[in-house]
């Protein structure tokens, strides 16, 4: 195990001194994957902040800047409503047959209750994913050609 831990620490190390964002090694029985966090910058009032220092004292808002933020809030909600489609495994997303063809589905598209929206490739087989309900496309949330994970949401049917 004290092995192990070592390993981890050198291959972290490595990591930080060549710049490398993320590390994935198997062996018979062991398996790691460390994955850098993205330092963001904090953003207060317009200025960056350095993150883990805590910026000036927040000042109390006023009515109207609470009134737009719970506008914005119930928008971002009415337009997350609908029915979502979700992965039903681990595999790569595809928008169409093949590179060459249409795609099954385009935002504001109909669709029926059994129609094909999309595949999941996993370990070179096609599984199509077929809609569930029928409705209009509201939102595509995956790229053509992304990774993805077993229930990720894929589409929203209003």
């Amino acid at each position: 195990m004290k092995d192990k831990i070592k390993f981890i620490k050198e291959l972290s190390e490595n990591m930080n001194a060549n710049k490398i964002d993320m590390v994935r090694y198997e062996e018979k029985n062991f398996e790691i994957q460390i994955t850098k966090k993205e330092k963001k910058p904090v953003i207060y009032k317009g200025t960056p902040v350095l993150s883990g220092t805590d910026p000036a004292p927040l000042q109390q808002e006023t009515q109207e800047t609470s009134a737009s933020v719970l506008t914005e809030a119930s928008v971002v909600q009415e337009k997350e409503s609908g029915t979502r489609i979700t992965s039903p495994m681990v595999g790569t997303f595809y928008i169409s047959p093949s590179p060459n063809s249409e795609p099954f589905i385009k935002e504001g598209d109909l669709v029926t209750e059994g129609q094909t929206l999309c595949i999941v490739e996993a370990m070179k087989l096609m599984n199509e994913v077929k809609s569930s309900v029928s409705g209009k496309v509201k939102k595509i949330l995956v790229k053509d050609g992304e990774a993805i994970k077993k229930g990720q949401e894929l589409v929203i049917i209003d």
